[in-house]
């Protein structure tokens, strides 16, 4: 790079030897100016005189003359030194600017150079960026795909646990229908469960206890949350060895009533937990229909068949159930405290806790 301290410095020195030569040349114009303004104020006879005198004082004085060519070859050295600088200096500029123009040069092709390996790399980058995103696009495809299979095999899972559940409630219902429960049978000290419930088996179907005693498979007291409640005796469940004497009992039952002891006994069907958690969605409905005396039926695993206005109505979802509903109350509230709380009583009372054999 240029040195430009260098050309300053020598901008300075001639800046001051041109002021030395002004000074110079000013003070020997001053006394020229001097000489011939007198020159001219003068009349022709005094200027001719003062001639004479001067050309006598120039001959008199020859160090005047010496003096005034000693400042004139002065002046010729600092003007030779002058423009020696000058070519000097112009010199040295024509060089600085031949190696600004070189590094000019050399910082324009490097540039070009940069810019080039530049535009390269953004090829090599776009082309990269292109590259990514046609990944991207069959990336998302096959994610897209996947889900969709995912989708399906998600769907196919749905009716899979959908249909092992429905198999093990079938299963459940199968071993609840060999179960009734019985509620309000008084306890003592000395419960003979299996002779107390055989006598008041046989009484009911007019059979003989002994053979009923036969057609029991097992006898045992549970706590439920609604005999807790209540402070009702824990009920019994009996598991009948045959299903068809389980139903002949329960269909007496609920037609004739049971006493036991001068109290009312409830007969009720084993529920397993499973068909009580999805007929509970359905209770409203039950509830109000039980209200009205119109028959209905549970299904199994879910919904209700209800005979209403000489049809046969089968109800699976909770959307129908809430249609035929709403269809049923008609301009009524849908629904009352008195119906709220003969669902939590019967909710209750199809509920049990522990074994407590």
């Amino acid at each position: 790079m240029t040195n430009w301290n260098n050309i300053v410095n020598i901008l300075v020195s001639q800046s001051k030897i041109l002021k030395d030569m002004t000074i110079i040349s000013a003070a020997a114009l001053v006394g020229k100016t001097a000489k011939k303004t007198t020159s001219v104020n003068e009349s022709p006879m005094i200027t001719q005189k003062k001639i004479e005198e001067i050309q006598v004082a120039e001959k008199s004085s020859p160090n005047v003359s010496m003096q005034t060519q000693s400042t004139s070859e002065t002046i010729q050295e600092i003007l030779l030194k002058l423009q020696e600088t000058i070519i000097k200096d112009h010199n040295e500029t024509r060089t600085d600017t031949k190696e600004i123009k070189e590094e000019m040069k050399n910082f324009k092709t490097e540039v070009r150079s940069d810019i080039m390996k530049l535009d390269g790399k953004v090829d090599s980058i776009q082309k990269a960026l292109e590259k990514n995103e046609n990944k991207i696009k069959e990336v998302e495809k096959r994610t897209e795909k996947m889900e969709q299979e995912i989708g399906k095999i998600s769907q196919q899972l749905k009716m899979i646990n959908k249909e092992m559940e429905n198999s093990f409630i079938q299963i459940e219902m199968e071993q609840a229908a060999f179960y009734l429960r019985f509620q309000n049978v008084e306890e003592t000290k000395e419960d003979n469960l299996e002779m107390i419930m055989a006598e008041l088996i046989a009484e009911k179907l007019e059979r003989e206890k002994d053979e009923i005693l036969n057609k029991l498979d097992d006898v045992y007291r549970v706590s439920t949350n609604y005999a807790r409640r209540y402070r009702l005796p824990k009920e019994i469940h009996i598991r009948f060895a045959r299903k068809k004497v389980c139903d002949i009992l329960y269909k007496i039952a609920r037609e004739e009533g049971t006493q036991y002891r001068g109290k009312e006994i409830q007969v009720l069907k084993q529920v397993p937990r499973r068909v009580r958690e999805q007929r509970r969605d359905y209770r409203f409905l039950a509830t109000y229909l039980n209200k009205k005396n119109i028959l209905f039926r549970w299904l199994i695993p879910e919904g209700m068949l209800v005979t209403w206005e000489e049809r046969r109505i089968r109800i699976d979802t909770l959307e129908r159930a809430q249609e035929f509903y709403e269809q049923l109350i008609g301009p009524e509230e849908s629904s009352s405290k008195e119906e709220s709380e003969s669902y939590v009583q019967e909710e209750e009372q199809e509920k049990t806790v522990e074994d407590t054999q």
